[in-house]
C-alpha cells in the first residue's frame, strides 16, 4: 500500500516538473501602475532605445535591473500627469514615425541605423518625440551614474558615512 502511495507522489511530482517551465514565466513582466496598456513588446522598444542612446556595460558596471525597467519606474513614480502624458504622446509619434520608415522593429534595424533614426528625431526636434527622447536620455545617464561601480570608483562614494580607522599613531 506505502508503495502505491509513494509512487503515486513521485509520479505526480515528475509531472509537476515537466510542466513547471510552461505554467511559470521566468521573464517577469512588470506592470506600471500609470501605464497600465503598455505592453512587452513596447517595453522591449524602450529598452532597446534607452540602449541605443546610452550602451550598457554589464561587466564594469553591473546593476540590478535593466536600463528599460529603471527608465519605466522612474516615469511611472516620479514625474507628474503632464510630464506623463508628454512621455505618452512622445513615444506614440516616436512610434508613428517609426512605421512611417517602413522598417519592419526597432530591434531588427542594423545599430548604426539605429543610431542614425534617433539622431535624426533628436535635430528635428519634434516636439513631442524630442521630449520623450529627453526623458529616455535623461534617465539612461542616471541608470549608470547610480550604479555600484560608477559611484565607487569614479566618485569616491562611500556608501557608509565617515571611515572609522581603528588604531592610528597620533
Amino acid at each position: 500500500m506505502l508503495r502505491r502511495v509513494a509512487l503515486k507522489n513521485i509520479s505526480l511530482i515528475t509531472g509537476g516538473v515537466f510542466f513547471l517551465p510552461y505554467s511559470c514565466d521566468l521573464n517577469p513582466d512588470f506592470n506600471y501602475s500609470n501605464f497600465p496598456k503598455l505592453k512587452r513588446k513596447e517595453k522591449r522598444l524602450i529598452n532597446s532605445i534607452c540602449e541605443v542612446i546610452l550602451p550598457s556595460d554589464k561587466i564594469n558596471f553591473p546593476t540590478s535591473e535593466n536600463r528599460g525597467h529603471f527608465v519605466l519606474t522612474i516615469v511611472n513614480d516620479c514625474l507628474d500627469k503632464d510630464q506623463r502624458d508628454k512621455f505618452s504622446s512622445g513615444f506614440e509619434a516616436f512610434q508613428l514615425a517609426l512605421s512611417s520608415e517602413e522598417k519592419k522593429e526597432f530591434e531588427d534595424i542594423l545599430p548604426n541605423e539605429q543610431e542614425i533614426f534617433i539622431l535624426k528625431n533628436f535635430k528635428e526636434k519634434k516636439d513631442n518625440i524630442l521630449t520623450f527622447l529627453e526623458y529616455l536620455k535623461e534617465f539612461s545617464l542616471l541608470h549608470f551614474e547610480t550604479s555600484e561601480n560608477y559611484m565607487k570608483k569614479y566618485l569616491k562614494f562611500e556608501f557608509m558615512p565617515g571611515r572609522y580607522i581603528g588604531k592610528v599613531p597620533l
